[in-house]
């Protein structure tokens, strides 16, 4: 599984994950959110998110090896 923040949140980023069998808990920013709602049906189903795991993103962030 990767936590990432909105940066990551690329469909080649997704797509790469994807077809490793890796599941991503990435948020949309919220242009890409408004590019897809634009297309309509077209625009796709958004990725799911988890909120819960992505909440805890920020513990390993905060935690040092150095």
């Amino acid at each position: 599984m990767v936590l990432a923040d909105k940066a990551y949140s690329s469909r080649a980023i997704r797509d790469h994950l994807r077809k490793r069998g890796i599941r991503a808990v990435i948020p949309v920013p919220a242009d890409q959110r408004g590019h897809r709602q634009r297309r309509g049906s077209r625009g796709g189903r958004p990725p799911a998110l988890d909120r819960e795991t992505y909440k805890q993103r920020n513990t390993v962030e905060r935690t040092s090896t150095a």
